[in-house]
């Protein structure tokens, strides 16, 4: 039977003395193996991703599992309880890597995060998921590319990366790491992500049998993002997809002024061949600088790798 041990980490300090801690689970198979780390709840406004974290540890409980898994379901306590994506301390942690042991919390997180990851793990996904007003469904490379294949249930965008990003930090430190985004709006299962890091657990070798969900998984560099840049509401256009859906050119949706009525802004697919990866999923007041829609153009199509392919990576 697998051992499951968990451990708190503190990290800062709160108004009454209190630390924000770190909660790491660690399963321990019966057969020696890798270890591999997941993370969740990187945004305050992400819950999906840690939730599916806590499903992921209950079915390893009684798997045949070799080697560890590390899991960190919410690292971002103080975005967590704000339910925001920015952190109180006006910082985003997923641009602050690799952190410092002083100074704002946030970068406190970070460091800690960090040091916690690269002292236990050899490989890390960072689980990322959409939110009640945006849905997401793609896998971002960071230079290990058959692990971000072997999520499986998604499209990989290479070549897009952050400075400060965990994976990007971990990435040059030759810790292999991907980053999926999955869920948001109606898609509130867990199971697609739930799926995904099984698929990562059987690519390393640590669990048997097949990995899940579509053989070939569209790789894509180029992408088209449309942000607003006026003030008013968003509204979509009758004919606009689901994320994941292919998309034809032509109109996905308008801001419009709330005064007047008038249509201030089109978002416009500008050839075919496109994925919806990314959408608001509402009509909602937005501002310049808000993520209305992200279209990705494949440019080449893979096969899902082979499971325990990756048992040395």
């Amino acid at each position: 039977m697998n051992t499951v041990t968990e451990r708190s980490i503190p990290v800062g300090r709160r108004i009454d003395g209190s630390p924000w801690p770190l909660r790491v689970v660690e399963i321990t198979g019966t057969r020696p193996g890798p270890t591999t780390a997941f993370v969740a709840g990187m945004w305050g406004d992400k819950p999906l991703g840690c939730l599916t974290l806590h499903e992921l540890v209950a079915t390893l409980a009684d798997d045949e599992l070799a080697g560890v898994v590390v899991v960190v379901p919410a690292v971002n306590l103080p975005a967590l309880a704000a339910g925001t994506r920015v952190s109180p301390d006006h910082h985003q942690l997923n641009r602050r890597f690799p952190g410092s042991p002083k100074g704002f919390v946030t970068d406190q997180i970070a460091h800690t995060l960090l040091t916690t990851l690269r002292d236990s793990a050899d490989c890390v996904v960072d689980l990322h998921s959409g939110t009640p007003a945006m849905a997401l469904n793609y896998t971002y490379d960071f230079g290990s590319l058959d692990l971000s294949l072997a999520f499986g249930q998604l499209p990989v965008v290479v070549d897009h990366t952050y400075p400060g990003q965990l994976s990007s930090v971990l990435a040059a430190q030759g810790i292999p790491s991907c980053l999926p985004e999955f869920g948001g709006g109606r898609f509130t299962s867990s199971q697609p992500g739930l799926r995904g890091c099984r698929n990562v657990l059987k690519y390393r070798g640590q669990l048997d049998g097949p990995l899940e969900g579509p053989r070939r998984v569209s790789v894509i560099r180029d992408l088209q993002l449309m942000l607003a840049s006026s003030e008013g509401v968003l509204v979509h256009a009758e004919a606009a997809p689901d994320v994941g859906a292919a998309v034809a050119p032509g109109e996905l949706g308008c801001v419009r002024n709330v005064v007047t009525g008038e249509v201030v802004e089109r978002f416009e697919v500008d050839r075919p061949g496109g994925l919806l990866l990314m959408a608001a999923t509402s009509m909602q007041i937005v501002f310049p600088g808000t993520y209305a829609f992200m279209v990705g153009f494949p440019c080449d199509e893979r096969l899902l790798p082979e499971a325990g392919s990756g048992a040395s990576s």
